[in-house]
C-alpha cells in the first residue's frame, strides 16, 4: 500500500517524464539539486513543502494529479491481482475467498472505528 509521500514521488517522476523534463532540468527549475530530486523520485527522501509547491507549479499539475495517478495505477494493479486469483479458483474457492474478504473488511472497519492502532 502506498503512503502519500510514495504516491507523490511516483507522480513527480510520471509528470516530469510526461512533460519531457529530465531530472536535471526539473531540479534546476525548482532550485533543488538533481541528487535531491532523484532521491525524492526513488522514495529515499520525503519532499519538503517548498520543493513540492515549486515542482507542482513547474509541472503545471494540481494536487489531485499528484495523488491520483499512482493511486489509480495501484487500484488497477490490485484489481488485476484479484482477477488473476479469482480466475484460478473453482466456485467453492471463490465463495470462500469472497466471504473471507467481506468479513475481513467488516472487522477492519470495526477496529478502525474503535481507534485501535493497526499496521497494514
Amino acid at each position: 500500500m502506498y503512503n502519500d509521500f510514495q504516491i507523490i514521488a511516483k507522480n513527480i517522476k510520471y509528470l516530469r517524464e510526461r512533460k519531457g523534463y529530465t531530472q536535471e532540468q526539473l531540479a534546476e527549475a525548482a532550485n533543488v539539486s538533481t541528487s535531491y530530486l532523484s532521491k525524492i523520485e526513488s522514495g529515499q527522501r520525503r519532499i519538503g513543502m517548498k520543493a513540492y509547491l515549486s515542482i507542482l507549479q513547474i509541472l503545471g499539475a494540481t494536487e489531485e494529479e499528484f495523488i491520483s495517478i499512482a493511486a489509480d495505477e495501484q487500484k488497477e494493479s490490485d484489481f488485476k491481482k484479484y482477477q488473476d486469483i479469482m480466475e484460478d479458483c473453482n466456485e467453492a474457492e471463490k465463495k470462500f475467498l469472497l466471504d473471507t474478504l467481506e468479513n475481513l473488511k467488516e472487522n477492519l472497519r470495526v477496529l478502525m472505528c474503535d481507534n485501535r492502532p493497526i499496521d497494514i
